[in-house]
């Protein structure tokens, strides 16, 4: 298992039920305290586990929610706890259960701990993998054999070539990340590399945690404003572990990334949030400086679509797909991949790979689906037909109008985002309905003017 990121760990809680050892490898070195590790400069950032992640979560470390909110994670009402506002209009509270929100790194360490208590998982740090282990091939189809499969891998110290090892293995799951490492192993062994989806977004992000004086930020739990076609810029605040508050600002193209300075952070803040958050912010502690993280666009590799794999490698978590990350459904796609490895392993080993990434994709299909037609109808997104985007952000700011009024339409709005309900409910004639209410047939400027509050 290379990668010990969330999607890393949760495939090598998949494995552990069908292999006698189970190897996870991470090129990091695990901080402690749990901090933001190198490997994930993300981290610093709000993470959202979806009801829908948790839900398979639990399936794959039961009691981990429970346990994660007991040693000081946040449970937060969906929605009566979060004030989220998307395209310009404020979803109706409504109590549809509660959503878990803690950070990156201590999620991390929790998933890492129940990991390494896992029969026969050994976590190995400080080593990264540089290169497949070929074997001869375990099967004759000509479709779907090459001329070797993967039997193992080497790997070294960063910097320290004489320390280079072998590691063989029945099957080699590679989850470091969307530079896409196992793509380029494939052409190393004279298969064709996957075809990539890519939609530039240029995001950028800046964060910083706080400490808060009880009750300055009343009862929300959590607050949400996205970007809208004339204003490209967002906020999420939300309350995490121990009481902590985490500030992520974000912005579509380089005008409107958030600046790094702490004395500027909170000044670009104020645009967004309602005035008693920012006043509040401006009089609470900070924990840490601010953090930044580059986000240049989202892709998606169709590995089911090869004709050719070999044996004994995939891939998964953001080497697969990987996912604007202001609409925080990373995470979740993981444990949904991870659930779909668990039931192909179930099948037997015939065909793994294929089968495997037949089933991840219908896992990433939606999520896919939803993060670029929003992106899709931002005017900042290059490469989308000015009147598709137009229609886009109509549908989008439709929606949401309707689901400010309707409590059924706000219900459906957050089962798709938050992946716990079917999208059809979207299409129910009743929403539908609410929805057209709200419809504008006039055109949304590909430019956006000058900026200013909603």
């Amino acid at each position: 298992m290379l990668g010990a990121g969330i999607s890393g760990l949760c495939a090598a809680r998949a494995l552990s039920g069908f292999f006698e050892h189970v190897t996870v490898v991470e090129r990091d070195t695990y901080p402690q305290p749990p901090d933001v590790r190198r490997g994930v400069p993300q981290g610093a950032h709000v993470h959202s586990l979806t009801p829908g992640g948790a839900q398979v979560l639990a399936e794959l470390f039961p009691g981990l929610v429970e346990e994660l909110a007991a040693d000081g994670g946040t449970l937060a009402g969906a929605l009566d706890e979060l004030d989220i506002v998307f395209f310009g209009s404020r979803l109706r509270q409504v109590p549809l259960g509660r959503v878990l929100q803690v950070s990156r790194p201590f999620l991390e360490d929790r998933l890492r701990e129940r990991v390494r208590a896992l029969p026969g998982v050994t976590l190995r740090s400080g080593l990264e993998a540089t290169a497949p282990i070929t074997a001869a091939p375990i099967t004759a189809d000509p479709i779907t054999a090459g001329p070797a499969r993967v039997g193992g891998v080497r790997l070294a110290r960063p910097g320290e070539p004489d320390s280079a090892e072998a590691v063989h293995a029945d099957l080699v799951v590679d989850a470091m990340g969307r530079a896409g490492r196992g793509a380029a192993w494939l052409r190393s062994l004279g298969y064709r590399a996957p075809s990539t989806a890519r939609l530039a977004v240029d995001v950028a992000y800046a964060s910083r945690r706080y400490r808060v004086a009880p009750g300055a930020l009343g009862a929300a739990k959590g607050v949400l404003i996205g970007a809208t076609t004339t204003r490209p810029r967002g906020a999420v605040l939300t309350q995490q572990e121990h009481d902590a508050w985490v500030l992520s600002l974000y912005g579509f193209g380089k005008d409107d990334h958030p600046p790094l300075s702490p004395e500027r952070f909170l000044d670009f803040a104020e645009d967004l949030l309602p005035a008693g958050t920012s006043t509040a912010l401006r009089n609470a502690e900070p924990i840490t400086g601010v953090s930044s993280f580059a986000y240049p666009a989202s892709l998606r590799r169709d590995f089911h679509r090869l004709r050719r794999l070999p044996d004994g490698l995939i891939s998964t978590g953001d080497a697969l797909c990987s996912l604007n990350p202001i609409y925080g459904a990373g995470m979740t796609v993981a444990a949904l991949e991870a659930r779909a490895l668990r039931r192909c392993l179930a099948a037997g080993p015939a065909g793994l790979p294929r089968r495997f990434y037949r089933e991840a994709a219908r896992a990433v299909r939606l999520p896919w689906l939803f993060s670029t037609m929003a992106d899709r109808a931002m005017p900042q997104v290059p490469g989308t037909h000015p009147a598709v985007a137009g229609l886009l952000a109509r549908s989008f700011q439709a929606t949401m109008r309707a689901a400010a009024e309707d409590a059924r339409v706000a219900t459906a709005v957050w089962n798709a985002v938050s992946l716990t309900g079917s999208p059809a409910e979207l299409a129910a004639p009743r929403v539908m309905a609410a929805v057209l209410r709200h419809w504008s047939p006039g055109p949304t400027p590909r430019t956006a003017p000058p900026r200013g509050k909603d």
